[in-house]
């Protein structure tokens, strides 16, 4: 007999097996929310045109939820995004890479990485 917590019992592995595929599809992944401080290649750059950039191939599990910006100094200005995404291994790394290779983008730098159910001031 194989047990699973609160699961009636099974008689063999394979049905074990799936009963434990079952409940880790039931699970949910828990969600983070990454924000992260864009800074312009250049100062005439478009940041409307960076955040439709952004926003149009953005990968899989990911979202941008809101943006704006922020000034640094004569006129020139950054954005602050928050980006969802999966808290699994590997997915911080394929947003900033996401990020740092979108036109227009010089350079980025995390500002904070929160639980979705956390308000990040």
């Amino acid at each position: 007999m194989y047990y699973c917590g609160d699961v009636k019992a099974v008689e063999n592995l394979q049905d074990y097996i799936n009963v434990l595929t079952v409940l880790s599809k039931a699970l949910k992944m828990s969600r983070l929310i990454a924000r992260i401080k864009i800074l312009p290649s250049e100062a005439d750059t478009d940041l409307d045109a960076v955040i439709s950039k952004l926003k149009s191939n953005i990968p899989n599990g990911m979202g941008l939820e809101r943006y704006g910006k922020e000034p640094i100094a004569f006129g020139l200005n950054s954005l602050i995004c928050d980006f969802s995404l999966d808290d699994i291994e590997g997915q911080m790394d394929s947003l900033e890479e996401y990020i740092k290779k979108t036109q227009g983008v010089s350079e980025i730098q995390i500002m904070n990485i929160s639980r979705k159910s956390v308000n990040i001031k």
